[in-house]
């Protein structure tokens, strides 16, 4: 069970990412103080600090059954998976490099997940 929480805490990081990319590609109004709290960018922005502080408190929870030498790379593994879907969905360039290099962290998430499972 605490491995979806794991999973959930990689999601998270990767939606605070993804919100903070479309933040960056976003206008914004510097006219005044007032609009540029409130402007869509900052709104993003705020909703990547939310998704953030969500992914540590999933993570914090998985840490208390999951040693943090499997946690740790399956979060981020997690989270570069779904970063690198997000590019291809947006039509971002995806190099033979850069899939051999998705399915190499595919194999070493499966492999470290595997390995925690043989421990009983």
């Amino acid at each position: 069970m605490y491995i979806i929480f794991v999973l959930l805490s990689g999601t998270f990081s990767a939606v605070a990412s993804i919100l903070l990319r479309i933040a960056a590609r976003s206008p914004e109004n510097f006219s005044r103080l007032t609009v540029a709290l409130l402007d869509r960018p900052m709104q993003l922005r705020l909703g990547a600090i939310c998704a953030y502080g969500f992914g540590f408190v999933c993570y914090a929870i998985s840490l208390k059954k999951i040693e943090l030498s499997i946690a740790y790379p399956l979060m981020v593994g997690i989270t570069i998976l779904e970063i690198f879907v997000y590019g291809l969905l947006n039509n971002e360039v995806a190099t033979a490099r850069s899939m051999t290099g998705a399915a190499f962290l595919i194999v070493a998430m499966f492999l470290l997940y595997s390995r925690d499972m043989t421990r009983g």
